[in-house]
């Protein structure tokens, strides 16, 4: 490579930095590139705020254009509120016990297929950290429920449905509340747990559909509703809900 082809390559690497400042448990990372050409603001989760900064920009100016969009900032933020996990949280069978304790910082231990989460005495139970460890105790009850419960019932329903499928796998995903490749194998989010028995026997019996249809058109909803009559109406209230973890 010649030493001018050397330098051009150089420069047309995108030059990147970053910056983090953490207020009121809420974390505001200002990432520079090179490549960004104005200030743009995004609201990850409840915790956590990007910042992305033109590279011709201060730090100081980001700053000071976030102070200004304070107030949009949190409203968004508070619009996470419902991610968060209340003090007298119950799963379907109460396998995750949440107690406050004499300990210096939240812990999580499992017996006897309960999940104990046990948080300081004096902290502030909807604190970041204790929040965070929480949710990781959540995934492990969720888990346990979901492995006692969906492959049973998955089974049932293929059963009495006529409908086979190769293997079923229990997975916590984002958006999804399952999914079912072209070899038919099953992916069930454990977030199901949370919700009404017949938005999870919706979620199954959509899965099961698609063993045989593979994509969403007139013959995968007839077939659907063949087996369930309201599965349009349970879609539709099933857009509003989300997965915790």
């Amino acid at each position: 490579m010649a030493f001018f082809d050397f330098l051009k390559q150089r420069k047309n690497i995108k030059k990147t930095s970053s910056k983090k400042v953490v207020v009121n448990d809420v974390e505001y990372n200002y990432v520079k590139l090179k490549s960004s050409k104005s200030l743009k603001i995004t609201v990850k989760d409840r915790y956590k705020v990007r910042i992305s900064v033109p590279y011709f920009l201060s730090f100081k100016d980001a700053e000071t254009y976030v102070f200004k969009n304070q107030s949009w900032i949190n409203e968004t933020l508070s619009k996470y509120e419902f991610n968060l996990i209340d003090e007298n949280f119950k799963t379907k069978t109460d396998n995750l016990i949440i107690q406050a304790g004499f300990v210096d910082k939240a812990v999580i231990k499992v017996k006897f297929n309960k999940v104990y989460f046990t948080y300081p005495l004096n902290s502030n139970f909807y604190s970041r950290e204790n929040q965070t460890i929480l949710k990781s105790a959540l995934k492990k009850a969720l888990y346990i429920e979901a492995k006692n419960y969906l492959p049973k019932r998955l089974c049932e329903l293929a059963e009495k449905y006529n409908f086979k499928y190769n293997k079923v796998a229990l997975k916590a995903h984002k958006t999804r509340w399952g999914s079912c490749s072209y070899s038919n194998n099953i992916n069930l989010n454990i977030n199901l747990m949370l919700l009404d028995y017949e938005y999870i026997d919706y979620v199954l019996a959509h899965e099961l559909v698609h063993t045989v249809e593979k994509n969403h058109k007139e013959g995968f909803w007839a077939l659907l509703n063949k087996i369930m009559p309201d599965a349009q109406n349970i879609k539709r209230r099933l857009k509003t809900k989300t997965p915790i973890i």
